[in-house]
């Protein structure tokens, strides 16, 4: 369901994935200020959130997310210079956030590119092969996926919207049917299920996939949340062709597929990197556009929420919930940038029917900036816990064994995207989590409620790191 933004662990450096975009700590001073007010916050007793519209030392109410309940925009507090920032500190800041803007600005002005026989399920009986809707505004969607994360925001969406869901996945996960959101009733969740069916087929079978998708009937909408390669989506193209195609094909990128770049923040123009482990991802467009169907490609950067099982904004809960030190690579400077799952899936939905998207690629991610020190506060601001002590290293001194969890969930460079191009052409679309909301939602209504504070997490690469620390003070 959407990008991983790790490769399987293997006995390697502590150090960070080494992927395009962004360049190692000599990046220039101008293209830092790119992050602009990321940089504002750098207090140690502050966490480092750009553009939040909300004071960090004030508690934030985390919207809910229920099915069919649109989370409630959090209300602003006035900025304020953070207590004990000294006046050079705060002119500093002050210059890095007037060439945030003149960055923004020019990054506005930039033109924008563009980037056999399977077995049918379906609940209360009903058959998968139909013909895609004929009701105005109600589509007969296929959703690649569809049993976690962000399959099941989109399938929530989508159903809220009246639409027809078929789900393709080998039914291994709940029969195959959407995970229950959080904050959802046992009555909502069976009456969206309702309009859902599940067609099992592997797409590591090619030809089994195309007979599956061959044999459902013609689709409206086609949302392909996990392809990684090219022969993925192929057989997937070619059921769909066969049984009619479709008016729009939707295709979940990274934005790890840019190639490294002196300037920030990245837009839909910076091009690919043709050793990135994403690469194939780019492969996949070329080939939708070559087939004449009406595509769009959308690029998170690091994805966060409730349900999320890649280990991101865990690894900061599971350490400040337990009262432990939190290991940062290097000075804990760089700056990155996280969407919610919530509001990408928003996105994707209002792609459907929006002329605007067609042949185009968007970065789709949060408003916010943060450094990977301001994360780990942020996060312990979330749980309501203590500031957290953070102990920075050289991730290059630390070999991590085979089988040892990985050392920390972001690459080690600047990584963060510009959206405007998003919100210009899906005008009804903005993210509606801050970082910090999102943060304090995804804690407690998913973190705490399944019980992740209890359960024992592997620490034995932060004892590693730790242990070589301490030996080199």
């Amino acid at each position: 369901q959407g990008p991983s933004p790790h490769p399987p662990n293997r006995s390697r450096s502590a150090s960070t994935d080494r992927m395009a975009p962004q360049q190692h700590s000599s990046l220039h001073v101008a293209a830092a200020a790119g992050a602009g007010a990321a940089l504002l916050a750098l207090s140690s007793r502050h966490a480092f959130v750009a553009s939040s519209s909300l004071d960090a030392r004030q508690p934030a109410q985390a919207p809910r997310l229920r099915a069919g309940i649109v989370a409630s925009e959090a209300s602003g507090a006035a900025q304020a210079t953070p207590a004990g920032m000294s006046p050079e500190t705060a002119t500093l800041a002050l210059g890095a956030v007037a060439a945030s803007a003149a960055a923004v600005a020019t990054a506005q002005r930039r033109r924008t590119g563009t980037g056999r026989k399977a077995e049918k399920e379906l609940s209360r009986g009903a058959r998968v092969v139909r013909a895609a809707t004929g009701t105005e505004g109600k589509k007969r969607v296929l959703v690649m996926g569809g049993t976690r994360f962000i399959g099941c925001y989109l399938v929530a969406k989508l159903r809220e919207l009246g639409h027809e869901v078929v789900v393709v996945n080998r039914g291994k996960t709940n029969e195959g049917k959407p995970d229950r959101l959080p904050g959802v009733s046992d009555a909502d969740y069976a009456k969206m299920l309702e309009g859902v069916s599940v067609l099992k087929a592997d797409r590591k079978e090619p030809e089994q996939l195309k007979a599956a998708i061959t044999g459902a009937g013609k689709f409206d909408i086609v949302f392909d949340n996990n392809v990684r390669k090219l022969n993925e989506v192929q057989p997937l193209v070619e059921g769909v062709l066969a049984s009619g195609g479709c008016e729009q094909f939707i295709l979940m990128s990274s934005a790890g597929v840019y190639g490294p770049t002196d300037v920030l923040p990245l837009t839909e123009e910076n091009p690919g990197d043709p050793n990135s482990r994403h690469k194939e991802k780019l492969q996949c467009e070329d080939f939708l556009a070559a087939k004449g169907l009406n595509w769009t490609s959308i690029r998170p950067v690091y994805i966060y929420g409730p349900l999320n099982y890649n280990p991101v904004e865990r690894f900061f809960f599971d350490r400040v919930a337990r009262g432990k030190p939190i290991c940062v690579p290097w000075d804990g400077k760089y700056i990155t940038q996280l969407g919610h799952c919530e509001d990408l899936a928003d996105f994707m939905v209002k792609c459907i029917g929006n002329p605007a998207v067609k042949g185009q690629v968007y970065n789709v991610t949060g408003e916010d900036f943060v450094t990977f020190d301001g994360m780990a506060k942020l996060c312990a601001q979330a749980a309501g816990a203590p500031e957290p002590k953070i102990v920075h290293y050289d991730p290059k001194s630390v070999e991590v064994p085979e089988g040892f969890p990985k050392a920390f969930p972001f690459r080690g460079m600047h990584f963060f995207a510009s959206i405007e191009k998003a919100k210009r052409d899906v005008p009804n679309w903005t993210p509606k989590y801050s970082l910090l909301d999102g943060l304090t939602s995804s804690y407690k209504e998913d973190y705490v409620a399944r019980g992740f504070d209890k359960k024992d997490t592997d620490l034995r690469t932060d004892e590693l790191i730790l242990s070589k620390v301490t030996a080199a003070a």
